[in-house]
């Protein structure tokens, strides 16, 4: 046996002679034939043998044929008789090669204290430590150079919190079952902030004190449905994971979620009050829950297990609709006592709409056996009409006049109707509006794409003047209902990796059998009818029969809403909720511009004390920090004569401005005062203008109020004993003669 390694790792053993690429053994002296065999040369042979092993561990010894030292004279003398008796020739080549593989080792040792010397020292392996995370894998990590900390976020969705250089583990904290995808440390090094994608949640934890300081989780599946509050500062949303959750318009932060359903939501709606939000599922319950104490305290069942897929509440609050999918029928319940009022059938097929009537006592619910039904629930006449359609009606919507009553089509058509005669006012086509995107398993043409698209959500604006409609499409419609014509149109997303984004297909991916990407060529049958399942389920191994598919998430909308306030509407779609904001503020009007109407003007016009005409060149110019700054330069003694001379156009363009002020100034007192004049002043023209220019303003202002009085009433119940305690001490202090 030889080792096989380079020559500067191992000296080369005695016997054998060093050539490149391997290594060659030699005679030894002692099997020479032409040498007797001497008891000395047995001897030498042995002492040979016995150094050996110490030629092998000395490192630094390159040469094969050296006497050995401390050996007895007759083995040095057999030795030297056997070396002198041998005349091989290949003593001087191995000396040859010995002398050169030592200067070969030389310089590379040489040229390896040379790069170490460069690099700024030896780098060594100073201490390893384990994780004992078993079966989880490091998938983000983060270290804060200040403080020495270290944290390590693992497949499982554990952290730990480390504490360096010792290693020392603060602590140890589970956030999901998914993994976590990204960790990082705040800039001071208090906060830790992770995201987990596979749950859509975003978690930011102080480690001293171990608390939660934001913790945010959107929808496992798609959104299925949404609804305003009715002051526009709300919005809940329900989706395919069974959750309902409450979001703030705002802020944009869910702040409550309830998980009392089984199977997917289908509806959601408020109350007129606001603080009741009531939920549909395919679970065969509607559920009502207290946004007060956060509960669910009202279910509501049908007699027989059904599944509901529409929902609608009355506008005094009373009563709740739900449409089943699978008896065609629409069961009516009490608010109040949850008691089962009346059950509704006629149709033959699943409800798929449901809508009151802002005006009147009439429901109206739309088929999909191509028919919309109106109902008089209150009398218990049953149905009143029934509006024939050509094609399945997927979606219905009452205008807020309760004048106008809306369809959706399963041709894409949007039909118009007045709902007290049952007559047929018009139609929009929408065929053509909903052309664009088209999915990798689409084998039709270009020109009939539009095939199978169709609006599957309406919603009327707040003066009834527009509709929008979302549906099986990357787009959303907005129309003129008096013009019938489409004015613009939403496009939801451009992310590529969604299917039915793109307008043209690459036709190299199209094959005989199908799309390339959706081709099974696993060695397995897989099943890619049933969804994938939950992070963490038991069917979410991999390669598990019927939980896995190739197809990509095709783009739609399957809710459009709008808030009651027309500033706001929202969209749910395949990548979230969309929310859409029409800001006032920022649209430049050049009506009655003149030079003399600039900023510098306005400033002037302040410092001239000419209140009323720096405040009208700020309406003129609709800069948001200009007029900012005049109303909040006017002096509370000139407050009531600068809100007089407001002109009456822009009264709704000055109360929306108050009402933003209100939500983030301290000055609560100052700005009261200017909305009271405004109103007192302007009165009677708020009254006699379109609800359309001053219900947005209203409503505006309504939410900044309310949420301003509960945040004092709060403050001041909570230091109710305190203020009583210093007006009683103010009340006894003696004045100092």
């Amino acid at each position: 046996m030889y080792d096989p390694a380079p020559p500067h790792a191992h000296p080369t053993p005695q016997g054998y002679a060093q050539v490149p690429g391997k290594h060659r053994k030699r005679k030894a002296p002692d099997t020479d034939p032409i040498q007797p065999k001497t008891a000395a040369a047995n001897g030498g042979r042995a002492d040979q043998g016995n150094k050996l092993s110490e030629a092998e561990d000395d490192e630094h010894d390159s040469s094969s044929n050296e006497d050995n030292t401390g050996g007895s004279e007759g083995g040095e003398a057999g030795a030297t008789q056997a070396q002198a008796a041998v005349a091989d020739p290949t003593d001087d080549a191995a000396e040859m090669l010995a002398s050169t593989s030592g200067r070969i080792h030389g310089d590379q040792q040489q040229q390896e204290e040379q790069t170490m010397s460069f690099a700024g020292g030896r780098w060594r392996l100073g201490g390893k430590h384990f994780f004992n995370q078993r079966g989880a894998q490091v998938t983000a990590l983060d270290f804060h150079k200040q403080t020495g900390m270290l944290v390590v976020g693992f497949s499982n969705g554990i952290f730990d919190l480390f504490e360096m250089p010792k290693f020392d583990n603060i602590h140890t904290l589970s956030v999901s079952r998914s993994a976590i995808n990204a960790i990082t440390f705040s800039k001071g090094g208090d906060w830790i902030a992770l995201g987990c994608a596979a749950l859509g949640q975003l978690l930011v934890w102080e480690w001293r004190s171990e608390s939660y300081i934001l913790k945010q989780q959107g929808h496992y599946y798609d959104i299925s449905t949404s609804a305003f509050s009715p002051d526009g500062t709300n919005l809940a949303t329900g989706a395919d994971d069974a959750k309902v959750k409450i979001w703030n318009v705002q802020s944009g932060f869910c702040f409550v979620t309830f998980s009392d359903h089984t199977a997917p939501v289908t509806a959601v709606a408020f109350l007129p009050s606001g603080s009741v939000v009531v939920s549909a599922s395919l679970d065969g319950t509607v559920r009502a829950f207290d946004l007060v104490r956060y509960r669910n305290f009202r279910t509501m069942t049908s007699p027989h297990p059904v599944q509901f897929v529409s929902l609608a509440v009355d506008p005094a609050g009373e009563v709740i609709c739900a449409g089943s999918l699978d008896t065609f029928q629409v069961y009516v319940w009490s608010v109040r006592t949850g008691r089962l009022l009346d059950v509704l059938a006629g149709h033959e097929g699943p409800v798929a709409g449901l809508a009151f009537s802002p005006t009147q006592s009439l429901l109206a619910s739309a088929s999909w056996d191509k028919t919309v039904r109106t109902w008089d629930v209150f009398s218990g006449k049953g149905g009143v009409e029934a509006l024939q359609h050509s094609h399945d009606v997927l979606a219905l919507a009452y205008r807020p006049d309760g004048k106008l009553l809306a369809s959706a089509t399963l041709d894409g058509q949007i039909y118009l109707w007045d709902p007290q005669e049952a007559q047929l006012l018009g139609s929009i086509e929408g065929r053509r509006d909903l052309a664009g995107g088209r999915l990798s398993s689409d084998r039709r043409a270009l020109g009939n794409s539009t095939s199978g698209q169709c609006f599957t959500s309406l919603a009327f604006s707040a003066d009834g003047a527009f509709l929008l409609a979302g549906g099986s499409t990357k787009y959303v419609c907005m129309y003129d209902v008096e013009e019938k014509v489409m004015l613009r149109r939403f496009q939801i997303s451009h992310n590529r990796s969604l299917d039915g984004v793109l307008d043209l297909l690459n036709s190299k991916n199209m094959t005989e059998a199908g799309p390339v990407d959706l081709i099974d060529d696993d060695a397995d049958d897989v099943d890619d009818v049933l969804p994938p399942p939950p992070e963490g389920g038991p069917g979410s191994a991999a390669d598990m029969p019927g939980t896995g598919s190739k197809r990509r998430a095709a783009i739609r909308s399957r809710a459009v809403t709008l808030s009651p306030t027309g500033q706001t509407w929202a969209a749910a779609t395949t990548e979230g909720l969309l929310l859409y904001s029409l800001d006032q503020g920022l649209v430049f009007d050049p009506t009655h511009l003149t030079e003399d109407i600039t900023p510098a003007a306005a400033y002037k016009a302040l410092g001239n004390r000419a209140f009323v005409r720096a405040l009208l060149i700020a309406l003129r110019l609709k800069d948001p920090d200009v007029l900012r700054h005049v109303i909040m330069s006017t002096p509370p003694n000139q407050v009531s004569t600068v809100a007089a001379g407001v002109p009456s156009s822009s009264v709704s363009q000055v109360l929306v401005a108050l009402a933003s002020y209100l939500a983030d100034s301290p000055h609560l007192e100052f700005l009261l005062c200017w909305l009271r004049h405004v109103c007192l002043k302007h009165g009677k023209t708020l009254q006699h203008e379109k609800a359309a220019v001053v219900m947005p303003a209203i409503r505006s202002l309504q939410r900044v109020l309310s949420k301003t009085h509960e945040d004092l009433s709060a403050a001041c119940d909570s230091n109710l004993y305190t203020l009583q305690y210093l007006c009683a001490a103010g009340q006894n202090v003696q004045p100092v003669k």
